[in-house]
């Protein structure tokens, strides 16, 4: 597969890296990017920018890509920034299959917390 273009709520168009290109070097990267910040919605949204950031490939903004320069994404409406994380949710169940819901593990969680101390 190869790369698509999107077209954001403002018109701007990005082109976005095909998710079957990603490696495990691109899963460390994301989680390291979760590392360096504290707390749970901090680790969120540095998650969420690292995805976007390896998967935006050229955008019509009059900013750096954001694999270059992160701080890009700041600058971007709402509007933008929603649809681009929405975008880049293949490339989440990708990078982190496990953690995508399914019928498997849906069906058998790994833990019953019912009778923890028992």
């Amino acid at each position: 597969m190869a790369s698509s273009e999107i077209t954001l709520p403002s018109g701007a168009k990005v082109t976005l890296k095909d998710p079957a290109l990603l490696r495990v070097k691109d899963r460390k990267a994301v989680m390291r990017a979760g590392d360096k910040e504290e707390g749970d919605l901090g680790k969120a949204l540095a998650l969420g920018d690292a995805v976007v950031a390896m998967l935006v490939e050229a955008w019509d903004f009059d900013l750096i890509i954001p694999s270059v320069k992160m701080s890009s994404l700041d600058e971007l409406e709402i509007k933008d920034y929603d649809a681009l994380v929405e975008a880049t949710q293949e490339a989440q169940k990708a990078l982190f299959p496990s953690l995508s819901k399914n019928d498997t593990n849906e069906a058998d969680p790994k833990a019953d917390t019912g009778n923890s101390n028992g």
